[in-house]
Order: structure tokens, then sequence, then C-alpha cells
């Protein structure tokens, strides 16, 4: 296998090496009459399938910490320094896409780090979050790397085609034979897995390699194309999300100010202005935690049913839960309800059960996440969600706070039967049990885009709130949309830009360059907004009208003329489309141009830039309602500005 796999590769000094791990990840010498370790290598048209399995032969429990795959005397390009890697999640740790091979991640100020000169800004990166080995973070990201050179084409693709288990993770640098690459398959939220007699676990790699490390549109276009036969039958890939939109109560300035009137009075509005809305979302504020003495003290979902029929705030709610949504379904639409994972450590279910929490203060210390591993936290968790979905009558979760549960690279767990993984499946698939045909959404953590998820999840939300009127968070979001939309997963597991909306807090031109921006990534998932009370001639309101009047969320995106390889938080110019945004036709294109920079400039580009021919094309300004014909397209914007054009083919 070692030979086969130096071929494709064309590494002829590279050394393949397979270690089994025990409970603190010190290889296990002797496996002899303990473990039984199995690897089947297979070929296909875009890499290789490296299946391994590991089963505990002898009568005892055993403890494994994990498997390793160690690669080295890689040769990726002329000089070592310009040897780099590249993973979904270093945009949201580092707002950095890729970064050296030999720089040190873990200390900006290591002396190693001097001669790279990188500047990464780790404000969105929680304190907890940012050690760690690539690929390990609670975010979520694709479970891929890849290596490569600044001056080469070619590059090295590592990634997992299996999360029934296992973590991959990875180390990555230079030793004396060249550039070397460690995967680490480890489990999420303990240092270690308890295997019992004869119980087998298996993992499965990926391994290939890609001529288009150059360009962020293809560069994990093998992998994902073998992905895409393993998750073709998830949720994320059906058409729940992928046409019709949900209108949510949090963003847009309203929070927690929600009453069963006023949220009626939001659905005849909505209704009104917008027939592509399917789903009418209930956000946090219906539980009576946030009010009286308690004061708001963070967000409450699961532990609410803990606490009986005081636990609904019923002066919002009269009728209770279940009485709201039958007259939001008496109005066409399916109601919708938001989740957190998290319980305050003031409310009734911590006070009373402590022990039923995992310790997360390492991160976090006014709320914690239930301990999955007991099984009285899972019988009262599948109580919780008989309460808000069945017995409530709720057709949809946004789930919120949930994987600080299931995705953390630390040891929490008090039990150590399974690992995070494990306990992610069981946890959606009894949400799914009660939610069959609803919608399923993922909120914080903020995702990278790990497709896996899309087995239950219908949607996953990759940016920050965006109603608050900060520039910089949009612009952060839109950076780290990159990575998320450029691996074009969208048809396995749909991305969720937030929510569109009147967004108050935005100027006009801000404002704009959201809803292109939402527009153009194809993650228009989410409106929000008081349209109850707004005038049918407020030219925001038509601008969203027409933004969601037909939707193809997961749409595949591309990036033009951009180089993923720059430092620092690089945000693209130019960004297309290969329909028209606003109806199904596929004799236009859709090209959205930002200028996210604080100088005005002017952004131009080719037909061939965006796929077309090289010929005159109509270009329609859209909200300018203006039509031209253009060889080359050159428009001058002011800071923050954006256009939205939809090009004839």
């Amino acid at each position: 296998m070692a030979d086969e796999l130096k071929t494709l590769f064309g590494l002829n000094e590279a050394i393949f090496l397979f270690d089994l791990l025990g409970e603190n990840e010190e290889c296990v010498l002797s496996k002899e009459g303990k473990w039984e370790e199995k690897i089947f290598v297979e070929r296909n048209p875009y890499g290789y399938v490296v299946r391994r399995t590991v089963k505990n032969a002898s009568s005892q429990t055993l403890r494994l910490g994990g498997l390793r795959l160690k690669i080295e005397g890689i040769s990726l390009g002329e000089k070592r320094d310009d040897d780099y890697f590249y993973c979904n999640e270093n945009a949201r740790l580092l707002t950095q896409l890729t970064l050296p091979l030999d720089y040190n991640r873990l200390n900006d100020d290591a002396f190693e780090n001097t001669k790279f000169a990188l500047a990464l800004d780790r404000r969105w990166s929680d304190v907890g979050v940012q050690e760690g080995r690539i690929c390990s973070s609670p975010y979520q990201p694709l479970p891929a790397i890849l290596l490569s050179n600044y001056k080469e084409k070619n590059g090295l693709v590592c990634g997992s085609l299996s999360q029934d288990q296992f973590c991959l993770s990875f180390e990555v640098g230079h030793r004396k034979g060249g550039a070397y690459l460690e995967a680490y398959s480890t489990f999420k939220d303990t240092a270690y897995r308890e295997v019992q007699p004869q119980e087998e676990l298996v993992d499965v790699l990926y391994l290939g390699d890609t001529s288009h490390a150059d360009d962020i549109n293809l560069l994990f276009e093998k992998y994902v194309n073998v992905l895409r036969e393993i998750l073709k039958n998830n949720n994320g890939a059906g058409e729940t999300n992928r046409h019709t939109v949900i209108w949510g109560s949090w963003n847009d300035g309203i929070f927690r100010n929600v009453s069963e009137q006023m949220l009626l009075d939001e659905a005849v509005a909505v209704k009104k202005y917008f027939p592509t809305v399917e789903w009418f979302q209930l956000d946090d504020g219906y539980a009576s935690f946030n009010k009286g003495e308690v004061g708001d003290w963070g967000a409450h979902g699961l532990g609410v049913a803990y606490e009986g029929e005081s636990g609904i705030d019923y002066e919002k709610f009269p009728n209770g839960l279940k009485g709201y949504t039958d007259k939001i379904k008496a109005l066409g639409l399916k109601p919708a309800i938001w989740i957190g994972g998290f319980c305050p450590v003031k409310t009734k279910i911590f006070k009373e059960h402590p022990g039923w929490f995992i310790d997360y203060n390492f991160r976090i210390d006014w709320t914690q996440p239930l301990d999955v591993s007991q099984s009285e936290v899972r019988e009262y968790m599948c109580h919780a969600l008989d309460v808000l979905l069945t017995d409530a009558g709720f057709e949809g979760i946004k789930h919120d706070f949930w994987s600080y549960a299931f995705e953390e690279r630390h040891d929490l767990y008090k039990n150590k039967d399974k690992s995070g993984y494990e306990y992610r499946e069981w946890w959606t698939r009894e949400i799914r049990k009660r939610l069959p045909n609803g919608y399923l959404q993922t909120g914080c953590d903020i995702s990278a885009g790990n497709p896996f998820l899309g087995k239950y999840f219908n949607n996953y939300r990759f940016g920050l709130d965006v109603s608050g009127g900060d520039w910089l968070e949009r612009k952060f979001s839109m950076f780290w949309s990159v990575p998320v939309l450029s691996a074009h997963t969208g048809d396995l597991y749909i991305p969720n830009s937030d929510s569109i909306g009147l967004l108050p807090g935005l100027n006009d031109e801000d404002f704009l360059s959201t809803v292109n921006w939402q527009i153009i990534t194809r993650s228009l998932v989410e409106l929000s907004g008081r349209f109850s009370l707004v005038n049918e001639d407020n030219p925001r309101l038509k601008i969203i009208q027409r933004a969601i009047q037909y939707v193809n969320n997961g749409e595949p995106v591309y990036f033009a003329n951009y180089d993923y390889r720059q430092k620092g938080m690089n945000v693209p110019e130019i960004i297309y489309i290969r329909s028209a945004f606003d109806c199904a036709d596929d004799s236009y294109i859709t090209v959205a141009l930002f200028n996210s920079s604080e100088a005005d400039k002017e952004i131009a580009f080719n037909p061939q830039d965006v796929g077309l021919s090289d010929t005159e094309h109509e270009v329609e300004f859209v909200w300018e309602n203006k039509r031209q014909q253009y060889k080359r397209v050159a428009v001058f914007l002011k800071s923050h500005q954006s256009v939205l054009l939809k090009i004839k083919k």
C-alpha cells in the first residue's frame, strides 16, 4: 500500500506509518492478545480510501486513545519556507486562510514566527479553543487538510470519510527528510474510548492529490466528490430550506421582546409580503427564566421543560405554546422553535442537579452544557424534546449552543464508553424521531461547514448576527464564508448566512452590501423584522421582496480572481453564481462586486473571469435598474459599497 501511495503523490522518499495510540496517546507497542488491526486500501478515480478497523480481541475492557497515520519525507516545493497548509477552520481561528508549515500557530510571539511576519487576529477565537491540533476546534470544520507550496499548483489532501466514532485532526511541519503530515483519529469530549471485548471500531480516511492548489474553488474537488457519494442521502441534501425561507424572531432588534399577539401580527404580514416564507420560528424569549429577580442571565432552552408549566412565560403566551402553534398553523405557516443546549447556572435544573453538567468553566462560566455521557441526562433530554416538540406542536428547530456538548477536544465526559460524535448521532437521531419532516438548524458554535452534520441537520449558520450594525462583524462573516462556500458542499448541507431583514442598525450602503452578500452566496435561509410596522413603500422592503422571491440555497458559488494564499483577512471582491438570482433561468449568471476596504476603488473583470465567452454581454445593474452592453466590466465603488449584476450568457 505504501508504494501505491508514493506513486500517487510522487513521494519516492516518503514513509507511511500507522500507529495505535493508548489512553495517553502513547504508541501501543505490544498489541498481541489485545488488539486486532486491519487496514484496507481502495483506489478510485479521485484518490485512495483507507479503511482501518481496530478490534478489542481480549476479554477485558480496553482504553483506546486513537489512531495515527504518519507520512514523512514529503517534497512540496523547492523552498521549504514556502510550504503551507490550508484547513477550513483557519479563517475562523486565525483570520488567515493558509499558514506556513513551520509557523507556531499556538503562540504568535514565538521566535520561530518572526520570519513569516504574519499578523493573526484571534478576536473571535474563544479562550480554550485556540490551542490543539489543526481541525480539532469545536467550530465543525470540513475535516480535511491541504499541504502545498506557495510557488506550486500541486498538493496533498487528507480528509475524513467517516465520523461515526472518530474525529480527524492534524499536525504538520518539517523534519530532516522533508515535510510531514500526522493524521490523528481520536475522540471528541473524551481523552480515550473504552472498547468492550470483541467490540470493533472503524475509521475511514481519504488520501489524494490536487493540481489546483492555487485555486480555492477546486482544491478540495476530488475529496468532496468522494464525500458526495457517502453523504448523498443527508437531510441537508433534501429540499427543506433549499427554496423556501424561515422567518425568525431574534434579529432586527426583536430579540426576546416576543409575545403571542406580536408574533401573530408578524405572521400575517409575512404571509402578505413574502410568499417564499414557509416556516415561522420563535426564538429565545418564551421562558419565564428571563424575567423577575433572575433578570437577563443568558439563553435558556433545554432546561425549560424541567420547570414544568412554570417554565413558560404565560404573560407572553397566555394560551401556552400549543395554543400559539395552532394559530400559526391556521395562518398557513409551519411553527418552529429555538432550543438552546446550555442551561444557565441560575436555573432550577442546574441548582438541583449540578452533577448532570460538564465543567465548562475554561471557556464560559455563567452557563454550562449537559453531560450526555450520563444515562439520566439523556433520559431528561428526550423528555425535554417531547415537551417542546411533540406536546407543543412545533415542526422545526433552530438548535443553538448545541456543539459544546459534542464537539470539544477536551476530556469532559464523566463516562468514557462513547465519543462525542457517537452521542451527537444519538441526539440528532432522537430529534429526528420527533421531527421527521421539519428542519433542524445549527447555531453556535458558528460552523465552518462540516458536511457530516448534514446527516440530520438541514442548514448551518456560518456568520455572526448582522442586525447590530457593526461593519467589522459583517466583514468577518464575509471572510469566514470563503472556505465554507468554496468547498462546494451546499448540495450536501445548506449554508445559512444569518437572516436578511430591514437591518435598522446598518446604513443604506452597508444594508445593500449585506443583502447582496446573502444573495450571491446562496445562503438566504432566514428572514427577520417587524414587517407589520413597515410602510408598503419602504425601499428596503422592496429590495427584500425581490431578494427572496426565488431562492436556491446551496447552489455552487465561485470566487473570481481571488488569491486565497494572501496574508490576512482577504475578502473576495468578485463572486458569481451560474444562474439568475431571482428566477430559475440559467441563461444568466449573477455577479456581485464588493469593496470591503476603507478606501474607494475600482473593481473590474473580463467575461472569462466569470466563465463567459470573450464577447460583449448585456449587463443589468440590479438595484440601479440600468442595462448596458459590456465586454469588460469596471465599476468604481466607495468604501463598503457593492453592486449586483445580472449578465446574459
